[in-house]
């Protein structure tokens, strides 16, 4: 078995859940045995810096793939994920390097390992060091080469629950979900096509706009609707999606089960306050 750390960007789309998408798929892989994902790091532009800001990420893994074999399974997620080489440092809707593969250098044509450049970005080391704080290269530790680097504009992004069907009317149990989950300290991002906030919590259109990773999409529109919002929770990969009562649709969960993602059929408001959400 090898080690290897995997480090992703995207800044098209849903740049969260691109990257998530990316490890869903790797995780698919014969030959990639585990895979653990750091938290996610918002990063300006560099090089062509007229484009929006990135989302990047590392994953650590373990694998009986050599580098090459893993390289060409990472195009291949690229490629799933549609990604077009168009220009350096330009926009893209997902990028993996092979940051490092155990001790092995590299370098030919098609891969060099250590990646080039990867101890001068805080967007590679930042989360690289989250999943492993100790690690050294060529007896230089990475926690002090990042401490002389400063943050570069590299910001972590906090997770959020996300309420799909929120409203302003107090007896809607959707708008106690959202005041019981703000009591108890969530970051919480309201969405509803009405109003421009609930509870003093600025509203989102869509969950397309909704640029945070999302850890619970918690749901509280008709069974019947939701395979009208599918296309948009497969887009942005919520860790978890929460059907409570009134939301349950088999066909919905079996769809997003499929892809990876953690399905309930629970009511938020009860695992609130018995402590289980």
């Amino acid at each position: 078995m090898s080690e290897a750390f995997l480090g992703f960007g995207s800044n098209i789309g849903c740049k969260v859940g691109n990257i998530r998408r990316a490890v869903q798929l790797l995780k698919q892989v014969d030959g990639i045995e585990e895979i653990t994902l750091s938290s996610f790091y918002k990063t300006e532009p560099i090089g062509h810096v007229e484009q929006d800001w990135f989302v990047n990420a590392v994953a650590r893994i373990v694998t009986t793939l050599s580098p090459l074999e893993l390289l060409e399974q990472c195009l291949a997620v690229e490629r799933e994920l549609k990604r077009v080489r168009k220009e350096r440092w330009g926009p893209r809707t997902l990028d993996i390097d092979i940051l490092l593969f155990d001790d092995t250098r590299i370098c030919d044509e098609r891969l060099e390992v250590p990646h080039p450049r990867f101890m001068e970005r805080a967007f590679v080391l930042r989360p690289l060091l989250e999943l492993s704080p100790s690690l050294q290269i060529d007896g230089i530790r990475l926690s002090e080469r990042l401490e002389s680097l400063g943050e570069q504009g590299v910001e972590r992004l906090e997770s959020v629950v996300v309420l799909l069907g929120a409203s302003e009317k107090p007896d809607r149990f959707s708008n106690k979900a959202q005041k019981a989950l703000m009591d108890h300290g969530y970051r919480v991002v309201p969405v509803t096509p009405r109003g421009d906030s609930v509870l003093g919590v600025e509203v989102l259109r869509s969950i397309l706009d909704c640029n945070d990773p999302v850890d619970t999409l918690t749901l509280y529109v008709g069974s019947a609707r939701l395979p009208d919002f599918l296309p948009e929770i497969l887009a942005i990969q919520p860790r978890r999606v929460l059907f409570n009562p009134g939301t349950e649709n088999e066909s919905v969960r079996a769809e997003l089960a499929a892809f990876g993602i953690e399905t309930i059929e629970d009511c938020t408001l009860v695992m609130l306050r018995e402590n289980r959400f």
